[in-house]
C-alpha cells in the first residue's frame, strides 16, 4: 500500500437506472447507460483524471488536484445533459456527483480512506443533476472556480469528529437563483436532534443518540444502519433532523415507503417526507419482494 497523497475523489451516479431497465428493456437501457458512462469517462480524461472503477451505474474517478476534479464535475454535467433524450420522456439522463479533495491511500489502483468516504457520502446526498463538494475543496480553488459554488450547510459523517462543510456547484444555474457565502467562514452545522427517534432493526430497538444530524441506511458498509435485501440500494435513504422534525429522504432507485399509524402509506422516490408518531420504514415499495422493513417511534 502506498503512502497517503492528496487527490480529488469524484463519484458520478446515474439516477434511476433500475427503472430504465424496467421501462425500456435491457438492450435499450444498457445502451443508454454505456453512452452515459462513456461521456463521464471522456470528461474525466479531458481533465487529466483517471477512472478508478465503474460499479454498475456509478463511476469513481481520481484527479491530482482540486481544480481538475472541480472542472471535470462541471464537464460531466454538461456532457450528460446534452445526450439524446430518453425514449418516451423528452427528458435526459440525470446524474448525481460528489467530490472531495484530501489524503487517500492507493492500493493496486484503487483508493481508500476518509476522502473517499466523504465523496461517497456526498453523492448519496445529492439530488438529481446536483453536484455536491466540500468547503475544504472550494477553499483551494482559484477565485473564478470559487464563484461557481455555494456553501450551504455542514454534515456529520460517521467516524469523523468534525462536521464536513458542504457546497453546491452551480454549473449551468442562473446566478439570481443562488446565494454565495464567503468560504473563509464555516457554515453553521445543522441543528442537533430535538426529537427522540428510536428504530427497531432486526428485533432490536436502538435510540438515535442526541446530537445526531443524519442517519444513513443502505447496503454500503459505511452506512449508519447497514441493511441487506433485493430492494435496498447502496445508500438508500437518510433520516435528517431539522429543528424539531425528523425527515425521511429517499436516495434510492427502488423508493422508500413510509407507513405511519392510522395514515395511508407514502412512497418516496428521490423525495422527502416528515415523520411523526410511529410506524414502519419500508426500503423498497409496499408489498414488493426483497423489501426490508424497520420500525420507528418518535417522542
Amino acid at each position: 500500500m502506498e503512502a497517503l497523497r492528496d487527490v480529488s475523489i469524484l463519484f458520478a451516479d446515474i439516477v434511476g437506472s433500475t427503472h430504465l431497465y424496467e421501462r425500456l428493456g435491457d438492450q435499450v437501457a444498457l445502451s443508454i447507460v454505456q453512452d452515459t458512462l462513456a461521456a463521464v469517462t471522456e470528461a474525466v480524461t479531458a481533465h487529466q483524471g483517471r477512472v478508478v472503477k465503474t460499479i454498475g451505474d456509478e463511476v469513481m474517478a481520481v484527479f491530482d488536484g482540486p481544480e481538475a476534479g472541480f472542472a471535470a464535475a462541471i464537464d460531466i454535467r454538461r456532457r450528460t445533459t446534452t445526450l439524446p433524450p430518453l425514449p418516451g420522456t423528452g427528458g435526459g439522463v440525470q446524474m448525481r456527483i460528489g467530490l472531495h479533495f484530501g489524503p487517500a491511500l492507493m492500493e493496486e489502483g484503487d483508493y481508500f480512506g476518509d476522502t473517499v468516504n466523504i465523496a461517497a457520502r456526498l453523492v448519496a446526498l445529492a439530488n438529481p443533476d446536483q453536484i455536491l463538494t466540500t468547503g475544504d475543496l472550494v477553499d483551494r480553488l482559484p477565485p473564478d472556480q470559487q464563484d461557481e459554488a455555494t456553501e450551504f450547510a455542514a454534515i456529520e459523517i460517521k467516524g469523523r469528529q468534525d462536521a464536513v462543510r458542504v457546497a453546491q456547484v452551480n454549473a449551468g444555474m442562473p446566478r439570481q437563483e443562488t446565494t454565495r457565502i464567503g468560504f473563509a467562514r464555516t457554515a453553521a452545522p445543522l441543528r442537533a436532534v430535538e426529537v427522540r427517534l428510536s428504530l427497531t432493526v432486526r428485533g432490536r430497538t436502538w435510540e438515535v443518540p442526541p446530537g445526531t444530524r443524519r442517519v444513513l441506511f443502505g447496503r454500503d458498509a459505511g452506512c449508519d444502519v447497514v441493511l441487506t435485501g433485493a430492494q435496498v440500494s447502496r445508500r438508500h435513504a437518510t433520516v435528517e433532523f431539522r429543528r424539531d422534525k425528523a425527515v425521511l429522504v429517499d436516495h434510492s432507485s427502488n423508493g422508500t415507503t413510509l407507513v405511519v399509524r392510522e395514515q395511508r402509506p407514502v412512497t418516496l422516490l428521490r423525495e422527502e417526507f416528515g415523520m411523526f408518531k410511529g410506524g414502519h420504514i419500508i426500503f423498497g415499495r409496499l408489498n414488493e419482494p426483497g423489501a426490508v422493513v424497520i420500525g420507528f417511534a418518535i417522542a
